[in-house]
């Protein structure tokens, strides 16, 4: 019997298995990687609760290569499972060893054939490793330890790149967590962040469909990092240092691919040094801090012009505004010196801060002042101050350096002091015209910003 109309265009769920011998589990992983979804027919010509999906997607199913390498692994999973019955934990682990892996590189560039088609759908992958990044890991839900840092490492690296690039836009605090905005070779970026709290495990989620999308998530990420970064003839993966990120350091550990040829640079000095004698190193990190905070204060000012033109050129383009916008975005918070109170969200404020051109410090290691330091301009505390409080610096919430970021200006501190309550947090994704009404606050803003041109 030949089939013509609807029935010959679309195929049901259990159709789909029995064509490509699959498990449940296992098609939904590959449609997942492969990015083939449920279709939603005119006629349900099989019955209305049945799940439909495209006859020419099934198909294109059917010549994927991880269609084998499924096979392979429910096969060895078999196996595993008999030995670990009959006790032979040798040959388990024999068999995990030998348990056969597959890559996603083909289906990135399957789904991406050019790299601003990565860019325009990066939006779900940064989210998500987001997400998991700050995850625990947990042997019963199957999250395993290994995703997790890696979903912190490629969160880092991107947000590394972001702040060397002044690409950040727009910052919102929300009950869900925070909004991020960047503008990267034109595009448009838009992802969350959960705020900085122990995170809880719901049970009512399944965590496998998650990680099947994080696993393409995370081979992705990688690709765009890499082009990222090689674009800008950056190290990658950057240097991560091991001692900031055991210290909390965050995205200051992973910000180190700019100190890479000055290193390299001194490294025959350093080779004679150990040829001659032992080098002491606790007084050698005190000096490559002292030379670090001497060339920030110093250096060398064509140089920064250089880069600091690069970037707002590869953010705007051609684009006069944008440029303009970039511009002033790179420079907002330039000769400013933030401390991070140590009840701030340290992570979230030194990424604005530093991409919109400003330093920061903290207390604890790694930090590059101290607090009492001289040349600190600005105190982001989240309670009111029990000591004593500096009359040349100004005392503020983190909500100041949000608001700041979003209208580019520097809003008079007098409203942020810690203690008072501030003013309303406006979100910079919605528009007047969307809402049909201007709040007072925003047009107080809208005010500076006129006084500021």
């Amino acid at each position: 019997k030949v089939k013509g109309g609807i029935a010959s265009r679309y195929t049901t769920r259990n159709q789909a298995l029995n064509r490509l011998q699959l498990k449940l589990a296992d098609f939904r992983r590959l449609c997942i990687l492969k990015g083939i979804h449920p279709r939603e027919p005119k006629k349900k010509f099989k019955g209305q609760h049945k799940t439909y999906y495209h006859v020419k997607d099934i198909n294109f199913l059917a010549h994927e290569p991880l269609l084998e390498k499924f096979r392979d692994l429910r096969s060895y999973e078999r196996k595993i499972k008999r030995a670990r019955a009959k006790k032979a934990y040798h040959a388990v682990d024999r068999l995990e060893e030998k348990k056969p892996k597959y890559g996603l590189d083909h289906l990135v560039k399957e789904r991406y054939p050019t790299f601003l088609d990565a860019l325009r759908d990066l939006d779900d992958p940064l989210t998500l490793a987001h997400l998991f990044a700050v995850l625990p890991a947990d042997k019963r839900h199957g999250i395993p330890a290994e995703v997790l840092l890696e979903s912190r490492k490629l969160s880092l690296e991107f947000q590394s790149y972001v702040t060397k690039m002044h690409a950040l836009r727009k910052v919102f605090i929300s009950v869900k967590g925070i909004y991020y905005q960047a503008v990267v070779h034109g595009q448009e970026i838009t992802w969350l962040t959960p705020h900085a709290l122990a995170q809880t495990l719901p049970e009512d989620v399944d965590y496998r469909v998650m990680l099947t999308f994080l696993d393409f998530y995370t081979s992705m990420l990688g690709f765009v990092n890499y082009k990222l970064y090689f674009d800008q003839g950056l190290r990658y993966p950057p240097v991560l240092d091991t001692r900031l990120e055991d210290a909390a350091g965050g995205i200051v550990a992973s910000a180190q691919a700019k100190l890479t040829e000055s290193r390299l640079a001194t490294l025959s000095d350093k080779l004679a040094q150990i040829g001659d004698g032992e080098v002491d190193e606790e007084a050698e990190a005190e000096a490559a801090l002292r030379a670090e905070r001497s060339d920030g204060e110093d250096g060398d000012d064509v140089e920064e012009e250089d880069e600091l033109e690069r970037a707002i050129s590869l953010s705007a383009g051609g684009d006069p505004t944008a440029r303009e916008d970039a511009k002033l975005c790179a420079t907002l918070f330039k000769g400013m010196v933030c401390f991070i109170q140590r009840e701030c969200p340290r992570d979230m404020m030194v990424f604005i801060i530093r991409s919109f051109g400003g330093e920061v410090c903290w207390e604890g290691e790694g930090s590059p002042y101290d607090e009492s330091d001289g040349g600190v301009t600005h105190h982001v505390c989240d309670r009111p101050m029990e000591g004593k409080m500096l009359a040349q610096r100004e005392y503020v919430v983190p909500q100041w350096v949000c608001d700041c970021a979003n209208w580019r200006i520097l809003i008079p501190c007098a409203d942020y002091r810690p203690g008072i309550v501030p003013p309303p947090h406006l979100s910079p994704f919605v528009s007047k015209d969307d809402e049909g009404y201007t709040p007072d606050y925003q047009a107080t803003l809208e005010k500076l910003q006129m006084q500021a041109k």
